[in-house]
């Protein structure tokens, strides 16, 4: 077993079953450290769930023995504030494309910290770029596996763990 990856333990899983990769608990820390040190606000873990629609949805796959792809998605609002914060401006100020920017680079954070911890010396592990867009996205052939929720100081925040082969 690689050292960095966690287990769940019984009952922990929220949806699907686990077959190699990241405990929930594990990925709610990279985001929300992620989270706190880019965006600079703290998010908490809630129990609500997170509407897919009007969403911007940013995401990254890890590929190597384990393979999944990370989805981090948010009513626009709450993508624009964040922006805003990253950026040092007022979310009026805030174009598209720096949203977009934004976004991405949460999943690559979130999802190069996630590779680290599951990977391990023994196989190669890769990660793709970062894919973001107006609207939630999917994962063909892909088993929903962690689904959690985060309430931020502009509203909630969604990522979701869809494991494939």
């Amino acid at each position: 077993m690689r050292t960095g990856a966690l287990r769940p333990e019984e009952g922990q899983m929220q949806t699907g079953e686990l077959t190699y990769g990241a405990a929930p608990e594990m990925v709610a820390e990279l985001v929300s450290l992620a989270w706190s040190t880019f965006v600079g606000s703290e998010i908490g873990r809630v129990d609500d769930e997170v509407a897919t629609t009007d969403v911007m949805c940013s995401s990254i796959s890890i590929h190597g023995p384990w393979s999944a792809t990370l989805l981090l998605y948010c009513q626009q609002q709450v993508a624009t504030a964040s922006t805003a914060s990253v950026l040092g401006m007022d979310p009026a100020e805030v174009e598209q494309g720096d949203v977009r920017d934004i976004m991405g680079e949460l999943a690559n954070i979130i999802g190069g910290n996630l590779k680290g911890a599951v990977s391990d010396d023994n196989a190669a592990w890769k990660l793709s770029l970062p894919v973001v867009s107006d609207g939630m996205q999917t994962v063909p052939g892909s088993k929903l596996t962690t689904q959690l929720a985060f309430i931020g100081p502009w509203g909630l925040i969604g990522c979701q763990i869809r494991e494939h082969e």
